[in-house]
């Protein structure tokens, strides 16, 4: 007999979620803090979501702002701003006025606010369209930023907000398990931790499970999530079976993109227990299905084809085979850049250029980097912080350096402090890398 998790993996969870909610958090608690692994991200979005709808379960009224966090001096205000746009928006008021549950609230106080204590203002405008509502009403603001990537300034945000956070707010965030961002909060704040503990891979079996066991991408996704499992284990006898598997199944659906994604599943198993070789041969059947896709007009192969590229490129690099990693990166930022993904451009020249400098070929590392810079220094400036172009300037900065352009040199630095301020080329690859990274 199947249970009601069984039946509803995602509903099961977000019961768990509100769970944990009311057993935590009470009217004193100031800073509502979910720990989450990666793959738990999207989860606590939906539940935010659910929570601010009609359909939430949680007496306290959520609002979910989706902005993009530049800095602790102007966050405060883009929130504010935000709203208010919201507030003013026809469209936004004709979807709840058959609710009857617009306030009398005004806005007029908080229009044209300056960006100074704009954190302030923001917070004093919500808690004034909270009492609007009822004088007793809580309310929850999620602030984390779209996109949050673990900015610091957006720390500090959150304890100067929380000096003076009105008694009706609490704000609520996410940390992930293995880079907190909050975990040591001042004590005199009184903070609820929330670990959310969702096991989403394990709700994705659930999912799978119940699509028709005779539908060959219900079967496809099965074999991966197998493959998966069985690199866990480090059972190579199992990542053959099911990646065996998988391929014949994927092959009943006649595309070739799914046949090659299997592959790529299938052979990554084997990178993952550092069996390069092995690797490779799947990685490049993989290759050929994508590239026999290519001439079918899959229209699912240019996303394939960037992985079969990045996967040959980065198992290379492992086993120290610099001109066929180059090579592979080289075929990989062209194929990004036809599909105008930029941060993959950008990270893929710049590792053809570091293959270049192994193999003391420092001319083509050079040309790499210059072509790179020239044909993204026009993108937005915010978008391009948080890519591997911080990387490259300091790069072409050594470059430019090294033979003496000074011309280059100062246009070089007045570029990058404009993005990343005036200690830009202090940040370490690894700093970089973390802003890199997403959660989703």
């Amino acid at each position: 007999m199947s249970t009601f998790k069984d039946e509803n993996p995602i509903t099961y969870r977000i019961e768990q979620m509100r769970k944990k909610w009311t057993e935590t958090v009470c009217d004193a608690t100031q800073l509502v803090r979910w720990v989450l692994e990666k793959d738990e991200v999207r989860m606590f979005k939906a539940f935010s979501l659910l929570e601010a709808s009609e359909h939430g379960q949680i007496p306290d009224l959520f609002l979910n702002f989706d902005g993009s966090f530049h800095s602790a001096e102007t966050y405060g205000l883009d929130l504010l701003n935000g709203w208010l746009e919201v507030w003013n928006s026809p469209e936004a008021r004709s979807e709840v006025e058959h609710a009857n549950v617009i306030p009398d609230w005004d806005d007029t106080p908080y229009q044209n606010a300056p960006i100074k204590n704009s954190e302030e203002t923001f917070l004093e405008a919500m808690s004034s369209f909270a009492k609007s509502i009822d004088p007793n009403q809580q309310m929850v603001l999620g602030v984390t930023p779209r996109s949050y990537l673990g900015e610091p300034g957006f720390t500090a945000w959150i304890l100067k907000c929380l000096e003076i956070l009105p008694d009706n707010l609490k704000l609520m965030v996410y940390d992930l398990h293995d880079k907190p961002m909050f975990h040591k909060v001042p004590m005199h704040f009184k903070v609820s931790t929330l670990v959310a503990n969702l096991n989403m891979s394990e709700a994705t079996k659930e999912i799978v499970r119940q699509g028709d066991l005779n539908d060959p991408a219900v079967g496809v996704n099965l074999c991966v999530l197998n493959i998966t499992e069985a690199t866990k284990d480090k059972d190579e006898r199992a990542i053959h079976r099911w990646g065996k598997e998988g391929v014949e199944v994927a092959e009943k659906t006649g595309l070739k993109s799914i046949v090659a994604t299997v592959y790529l599943a299938y052979g990554s198993g084997f990178y993952q227990l550092k069996k390069f070789k092995e690797a490779l041969k799947l990685y490049e059947t993989a290759e050929e299905h994508a590239m026999s896709g290519k001439v079918e007009s899959d229209i699912a192969i240019p996303a394939v084809l960037l992985q079969v590229y990045n996967f040959q490129a980065a198992t290379y690099l492992q086993i120290k085979e610099y001109d066929k990693a180059r090579e592979y990166f080289l075929l990989l930022s062209t194929e990004a850049l036809k599909q105008k993904n930029m941060a993959m451009y950008m990270e893929s020249q710049r590792q053809a250029s570091v293959m270049s400098e192994k193999m003391h070929d420092t001319e083509k590392a050079y040309s790499l980097i210059s072509e790179t810079y020239e044909i993204c220094k026009p993108h937005d400036k915010l978008n391009l912080k948080f890519t591997s172009m911080l990387l490259i300037c300091v790069r072409y900065h050594e470059f430019a350096y090294d033979n003496k352009n000074k011309e280059l040199v100062d246009e070089i630095d007045e570029f990058a402090t404009g993005i990343w301020g005036d200690h830009w080329k202090d940040l370490s690859e690894k700093e970089v890398y973390e802003k890199i990274l997403t959660v989703e």
